[in-house]
């Protein structure tokens, strides 16, 4: 397996890429982009506000239309 080794500032954050030649073998996305963790769910709260969408719509048509 490929290890990849990526610039990083001093404060640990990776670096602009600057050899693109080099990735033409292994276009492959870096480590991090693959696990980057899910810190900020927002798919979640998406949901959840279409179901509650959904249920107010629901009643506004049963009482004021059916």
């Amino acid at each position: 397996m490929e290890t990849h080794s990526h610039r990083t500032d001093k404060d640990g954050r990776p670096q602009a890429e600057e050899n693109y030649p080099a990735h033409e073998e292994n276009p492959a996305p870096s480590p991090e982009a693959i696990n980057e963790p899910n810190d900020r769910p927002a798919s979640n709260t998406i949901w959840v506000s279409v179901i509650v969408a959904i249920i107010i719509m629901a009643l506004i048509y049963f009482i004021f239309i059916y």
